[in-house]
């Protein structure tokens, strides 16, 4: 998208919370290159959020949000709370359609929408880092409708849908599905949880600001789906306030047993010449190995999960090697056992 193009799409869709947001940006453009202020405004809303609520990795961040104010005058400074301010205000807003709609028995028309991903493209900054461009909403919620399928079935036998978005952007994606779940008549706070991934730290901090502004149980990694490196993970207020670990591990237990009882139900099958006593002998070694594998991860807690053959996704692997050994235990395990009581 041209950025003719997007400003055309911005003042026919943005609310004047969203115009508002831009207009303070670019009165940085004096002094300061957009890209930086764009960034920079994006990371400090993300540790202020991450602070209120993940306090094992409050001194780090704490400390790097106070590099950042420093490279702004005092007045300057004033206007990034007031711009986080407008973000809030303009998904409010969004909220509250969806609200009126809801009461007023219509069908959700999607009113959610990726926020500071067209903010960004209407800054023109799509252009200036080697061609980041990010989806428009439009296109991703089709996208979503087109892939979920029936949501409402899958929440109603699980519980809770699990999204995987191994290159999440500003979470457009993510949000759609949010919009998906929310039309089929499911609250998506309570049935989606997102696992979010994305080498770019400015995409990581975006997803992170708005998955917890709409509540959404996540966790945003800043790392590389495809070397498995990590350097960062956000977990949203939701995900440690709703005991999110907890109901992921439980999950997770659930499928590794239906495996174990898949596995011992498979039934044997004849073969008109007999096998090689080599092979067959290979064959038992390695299904054996399978089963003690899948009874280990189920019966001890205590043991980190070893990376499940069964995985179906890039995203599903990279997330069970964040449980390996190199994770120590977090605040987050004692969080989790609180929201019990």
């Amino acid at each position: 998208m041209s950025r003719n193009s997007a400003q055309r799409k911005h003042d026919l869709t943005a609310d004047s919370a969203q115009k508002e947001l831009v207009k303070l940006i670019q009165s940085f453009s004096y002094g300061h290159h957009l890209h930086t202020v764009f960034s920079d405004f994006v990371e400090m809303s993300a540790l202020a959020i991450s602070n209120s609520a993940d306090r094992a990795q409050f001194e780090a961040r704490e400390k790097r949000y106070l590099e950042i104010v420093g490279k702004y005058k005092r007045e300057e400074v004033e206007r990034f709370p007031q711009m986080l301010g407008l973000l809030v205000e303009s998904f409010e807003r969004r909220v509250a359609v969806i609200r009126k709609e809801t009461a007023d028995g219509l069908p959700v028309s999607g009113g959610l929408t990726d926020v500071l991903g067209e903010t960004y493209m209407m800054l023109g900054l799509g252009n200036d880092r080697a061609g980041q461009f990010f989806t428009p909403y439009s296109v991703s919620r089709m996208m979503s409708m087109m892939l979920m399928g029936d949501v409402g079935a899958e929440v109603e036998r699980r519980g809770f849908l699990r999204v995987h978005e191994p290159a999440c952007g500003a979470g457009g994606m993510v949000i759609a599905a949010a919009d998906s779940i929310l039309a089929a008549g499911h609250n998506f706070q309570q049935a989606m949880h997102a696992t979010c991934i994305d080498i770019d730290p400015c995409c990581v901090h975006m997803t992170y600001v708005q998955l917890s502004l709409l509540h959404v149980p996540a966790t945003v990694v800043h790392g590389n789906a495809l070397s498995m490196e990590v350097w960062g993970t956000w977990y949203t207020p939701a995900h440690i306030l709703g005991g999110w670990t907890f109901k992921l591990r439980r999950r997770l237990e659930a499928d590794l047993l239906r495996e174990a009882v898949a596995l011992e139900q498979q039934p044997v099958v004849d073969v008109a010449e007999p096998p090689d006593v080599m092979e067959e002998a290979a064959v038992a070694a390695e299904i054996e190995t399978a089963d003690v594998e899948v009874l280990e991860r189920v019966t001890s807690r205590s043991t980190p999960a070893p990376v499940s053959r069964g995985a179906t996704s890039l995203a599903e692997l990279f997330e069970q090697s964040l449980a390996s050994g190199a994770r120590e235990r977090t605040v987050f395990d004692t969080i989790d056992q609180l929201t019990l009581f």
